[in-house]
């Protein structure tokens, strides 16, 4: 993948709205990704390229982040907080120079993006939905390990783990935003969302509360097939689980 990464992206240029800097971003070309499957936490796979690297857009002078879609809209208070509480301690670099972002570099861009969308109190569905792509960041990370790699079980574990973290807190403010705001949340629509919700329930053993979620994709008409497949692939993993506890 890396050979030929460099071919599919773009140097995109950005006015930092924090601090009016010219800046520029590795971007994806359009139509270059070419997609291969969906896994079951909606992650996209892609047969040339991980897109979830360029869904950060950093300013290496105030270090002001955000997700590629959220990165201009900042309100004036928010702007005035990340001054405040971001620029002031940053140090500020020239651009680095690369081809293409390592996942290791990717991570680190996604959870600077974390902590400015935290900082300047964002709504919950921006912040878990940087927590969901913080989460696909991990697993990509641990499918990149060599199996001949020195400590290379211990290495997955870990990174395994820090991507159920972060899909947990994605879970706990998905959820919060379902309650409190409009659709579409995060980009999705309410029988996307409910779906990932079921999924990461049943990742944490919530089994009835996942039950619950999905009971309104499966009936919902608008569900697309492809969803719906999932949705009841989700609910005979969750039977089976069940019966294996009890």
């Amino acid at each position: 993948m890396e050979t030929n990464e460099k071919t599919l992206l773009i140097d995109k240029r950005y006015t930092c709205p924090v601090c009016d800097k010219q800046m520029r971003a590795k971007a994806v070309k359009s139509n270059s990704a070419r997609f291969v499957n969906t896994m079951g936490d909606l992650r996209p796979v892609y047969s040339n390229i991980n897109v979830t690297k360029y869904d950060a857009v950093c300013c290496p002078n105030c270090g002001y982040a955000a997700l590629t879609q959220n990165f201009s809209n900042i309100t004036l208070t928010q702007k005035k907080i990340i001054q405040e509480k971001i620029q002031t301690n940053y140090k500020s670099h020239e651009e680095t120079e690369c081809d293409f972002y390592t996942t290791e570099v990717a991570i680190s861009r996604m959870k600077m993006a974390l902590l400015c969308t935290i900082t300047k109190e964002a709504k919950e569905s921006e912040i878990g939905n940087v927590c969901l792509k913080i989460s696909w960041l991990y697993q990509a990370l641990a499918d990149e390990i060599p199996e001949d790699a020195p400590d290379a079980d211990a290495k997955k574990t870990l990174y395994l783990k820090e991507a159920h973290n972060a899909s947990m807190k994605s879970y706990e403010h998905l959820t919060a935003a379902r309650m409190h705001e409009n659709y579409p949340i995060a980009g999705m629509n309410e029988t996307t969302l409910d779906y990932l919700l079921a999924y990461f329930a049943y990742k944490k053993g919530e089994y009835q509360t996942a039950m619950q979620f999905l009971s309104g994709v499966v009936s919902n008409r608008s569900t697309s097939p492809r969803l719906k497949d999932k949705a009841l692939d989700l609910k005979d993993m969750i039977s089976q689980s069940k019966e294996q506890e009890s």
